[in-house]
This record gives structure tokens, sequence and C-alpha cells, in this order.
């Protein structure tokens, strides 16, 4: 072996198995401006390909780096390297094929090369455009890896002699955040460690074109043709509705035997949604074999294609008011709560979320609830409901249309299976609401139960800022 030039090398010094690490990590949760959580965000580092990861069904992510370097005890001290500008020598304790790379504090390689050591000496060139920041020159031969903490420049590079120097001398990555249906985030770190971020993404604004004419406050009755069928419908404007901003739709579902007219005086709804300028709807349904209205939810309580109108109705609304596609929502107390579920299991495509009262799904509709995306659920129940049984099973209250309740819990536990949850539901809170709240999609799946409550309307205080949360993806 030829003896080593008469030129300082510097030297890792390490005792035994050695690991040093040089990184940054960074955690937290992503959720949308109306603070729900968003599941599948791309998290990345500018200008970088790696690392990457994406957020969990509650929003949760964890991304970094670690460099690490661990030598054998018995050829530590043969590792050296020297640097002179950009001329780079290397002592290693095996000859042959070397791979060269330097790597900055994100994990970027700023630089790769190889190279052949010879009787324990190879060399190589740096290029001239390196950046200035703190970096790792990583060796790399098929026996053994060595790691020198550094800094590179125009000038080429220099041997730091602190792990620490090093640290500070890097530069923090800057993380980007990126959905679909969401406007682009990017976050600068400023330590080496971060946690417990709060990322907040905005949807992407809907491309909306308002109407000309401005609807006036107040309430209309408006009738829709849907397959040669004339449907009615009331359409509910609040005062704080401006017509040049697009605003969430509300759909509130009437109970059976009742009114659009009777549910938009008795819900509670419209007083928080009007003071978000939300429009809302109130559909009338059609006759049942018991008189009077009802909705058709699969086995009963019509024959009426309540999902069409529902959808055309919702068009339409679309044309008359500067609605906000992305947020429209479904609401209803009894048989309208049933109509809210199979709005759910049907129409999640159009709604973003929905809120049954007084109502579960039934063993005739379960077989063909299959939405097409994760879709959030708030549910309300009372303990005493003596109409439909909190606990679930057969009512035949409509003549010749008998169907089968799931009851409160075995519905709350279907709908955490459809929206594909992971977690179980938490604690029920001061309003008796418990929630799965790891969900595809980022949704969200609540029961709220009245203790000793009977066949009531859901509480809108409630329900409207958990409904509002949310948007279609």
């Amino acid at each position: 072996m030829h003896p080593i030039p008469a030129f300082r090398f510097a030297m890792l010094a390490l005792a035994g198995t050695t690991a040093s690490a040089f990184g940054w990590n960074a955690s937290g949760t992503v959720k949308s401006s109306a603070g729900a959580p968003l599941s599948e965000v791309a998290v990345t580092v500018k200008d970088a390909s790696t690392p990457s990861t994406t957020t969990d069904a509650a929003g949760l992510f964890s991304i970094g780096v670690s460099t690490g370097v661990i030598l054998r005890s018995d050829h530590a001290s043969a590792w050296r390297v020297q640097a002179g500008g950009r001329d780079l020598r290397i002592q290693s304790p095996f000859d042959g094929a070397l791979e060269l790379s330097l790597v900055d504090g994100t994990g970027r390689k700023l630089w790769t090369s190889s190279a052949t050591a010879w009787d324990g000496l190879a060399q190589a060139t740096l290029p001239s455009n390196l950046p200035t920041t703190a970096a790792w020159l990583v060796v790399a031969h098929s026996q053994g890896t060595f790691s020198q903490a550094v800094v590179t420049g125009m000038e080429g590079l220099r041997v730091a002699p602190h792990l620490s120097a090093s640290r500070t001398a890097a530069t923090n990555p800057i993380l980007e955040f990126k959905k679909t249906g969401y406007v682009d985030t990017t976050y600068a770190t400023t330590s080496v460690t971060e946690s417990n971020l709060a990322i907040t993404m905005r949807a992407t604004p809907a491309q909306v074109t308002c109407p000309a004419a401005k609807l006036a406050s107040g309430d209309q009755n408006k009738t829709i043709t849907v397959k040669g069928v004339a449907r009615k419908y009331i359409l509910h404007v609040p005062s704080g509705y401006k017509g040049d901003t697009p605003v969430p739709l509300l759909v509130d579902y009437h109970p059976i035997m009742g009114t659009a007219s009777g549910q938009s005086g008795s819900t509670l709804y419209k007083t928080p949604a009007d003071k978000d300028g939300a429009i809302s709807v109130y559909p009338d349904g059609l006759g049942s074999p018991m008189g009077g209205q009802a909705w058709n939810v699969q086995g009963c309580c019509t024959t009426a294609d309540d999902t069409s109108f529902a959808r055309a109705m919702v068009a339409e609304v679309k044309t008359l008011a500067c609605i906000d596609p992305k947020r429209v929502y479904a609401a209803g107390f009894s048989m309208g709560g049933g109509m809210s579920h199979f709005t759910a299991c049907h129409l999640s495509d159009v709604f973003a979320a929905a809120a049954p009262a007084a109502f579960d799904l039934t063993e005739q509709n379960v077989p063909d609830c299959k939405p097409v995306r994760p879709i959030t659920m708030v549910m309300f129940r009372g303990t005493a409901d003596g109409t439909v049984s909190y606990a679930g099973g057969h009512s035949a209250v409509v003549p010749g249309m008998a169907i089968d309740f799931l009851g409160a819990k075995k519905t709350f536990q279907k709908w955490a299976e459809l929206d594909k949850c992971t977690d179980t539901p938490s604690a029920e809170d001061a309003n008796g609401c418990s929630t799965y709240s790891k969900c595809g999609g980022g949704v969200q799946v609540t029961l709220c139960t009245k203790q000793g409550g009977g066949h009531e309307q859901g509480n809108g205080s409630v329900g409207w800022p958990i409904l509002k949360k949310y948007t279609l993806p």
C-alpha cells in the first residue's frame, strides 16, 4: 500500500459499532378550512422527489429523513477524507468500486459519482455549481459505508468537524401539501424536529357562474317535472343571501304524513343555515297507502322515484341561486330522516353529508346502499322513541309496506363500515354524540343519542356545524 500523502485527512472518530443521524422530521394534521381532517393528502419536500408520504384517515402525517453511518469497529478508523477545493481524496480500507454522494439536510442528493480505490486511495472532482449548504458526504463500498459532515459551496467542499455545526448550517425543508379539490399549500420548517403541526388547506373555489338575477329573500313555491311527474318544493332564501358568492344548499325532508311547509316551520336547521347565508329547500313527497305524503326508502313508503326528484331539484336550484356544488347537504325528520339515509346511499356524488333524525337504515335498503364515496353522517336518535325504536325491529305502520329497522347502534356501525372507518367510536360528549373519526376520505360518522328522547327533530345547532365542514372531493 502506498504511503498516505502529507495532507491532513479529516476523520470521523467512532468507537465500536456506531450510528450517527443527520436529518429532520415533521408531523402533524392536515384539515380543511372548515376544520375537517383531510386524508390522502400528498406530502412532499419542495424541489425534491423524496421523501414523501400521505395523510391517513384522520389527516395525520409524519415525514422526514435520517441519513446515518454504521461502521464495523475494525474498519472505523481506516476511513478518511480530504478536500481541497473541488478535489476530493478518500482513504478507504477496501479497494474497488466506491459510490459517492452528497446528501443535504432535507434528504436530497446534491451530487452522485463513482470512483475506484487502488491501494486504499480514491479521487474525485466535485462540480462547480454546488449550493452553499451543510450536507453529508457518503462513501459506499460493498463492504462498508462512511459518512462525513461537510459544508458545500461554490469553492467546493470543506469538512464540518461537528454534526451540530452541520445541522445548524443546513437549509430547513419546505413541505408541500397537495390534494385534488384543494389549493396547494406549503409550510417552511424552522427546526430539525417539528411536531403537532396544524396545516390548513382551502378548497379549490368552485367554478360557479352566479345567476344574473338575484333571488329575493323569502319563500317560493316551485314545481318541477321529473320523469313525467310534477314534483313540488319550497325554496327558502335567507335575508343575508347576496347572490354573488356561492353558498351551501340544504335539502330538508319532511316526515311521513308531513309536508314541505310543515318541515320548513318545524326544522331546527333553518336558523343556523340562515345565519351562514345557505339556501334551503323543503321538498314534498308523494302519496302513500296511509294517505298523506311519504318517501320511497326501498320497501316503504311509496313507489315514487325520489332520488331522481332530489337530483333534478338540486340541479334546478343551482340555476336559480348561486350554489356551491361541493356543499350540498341533506337533513330530515322521521321518514324524512329515512330519505336522508337513502340520499346518502344513492346520491353521494351530489350530497357532501347528511343528517338523518328519528330513523335508521332498514334490512330492506341496506343491501343496495352503496355510496360511490365515503360520506359524512351525523344521526340523531332518542332512546325513548315510540315510533322508530332505538333498538330497531319490525314496523308495519304502512299497510303492505312493512320494514325492519337496524336500530340506532347497528345503523351507526353500518355507516362506519360503509365509510371504511378504522377506529373505534369516541365516548359520548355533552350532546350525547359519539364519533368514528378515522374514515375513508377524511369523513366522520356520528351518532347523537338523547337519553329519554322521543320521536323528534334533529339538533340543528349540533348537526349544521358538522355538515358544513365537509365538501365533495
